[in-house]
């Protein structure tokens, strides 16, 4: 096994240990990228959002909006 390990050259290690950097990306791709981060922020804001008000709406003081409003189904129970 030792043996098989010192036939490893120096520079074919792993690319995470590259001696140069990586070449600049172009403007399409820059965009492209900027574009995606955005579009997840946003997917994810929107979700956790939803989750929220779904945890939100299940607690007791929520169901004081409807008496609050005054549905008119509540107000015909009422009148009876």
């Amino acid at each position: 096994m030792a043996e098989e390990e010192g036939d490893v050259d120096e520079e074919d290690v792993f690319l995470a240990f590259a001696q140069r950097p990586s070449p600049p990306r172009g403007p399409l791709r820059r965009a492209m990228d900027k574009a995606f981060f955005i579009f997840l922020v946003l997917f994810l804001t929107l979700l956790m959002l939803e989750a929220v008000y779904k945890l939100l709406w299940l607690l007791p003081w929520a169901k004081f909006g409807d008496w609050l409003l005054r549905t008119p189904q509540k107000e015909e129970e009422l009148e009876l």
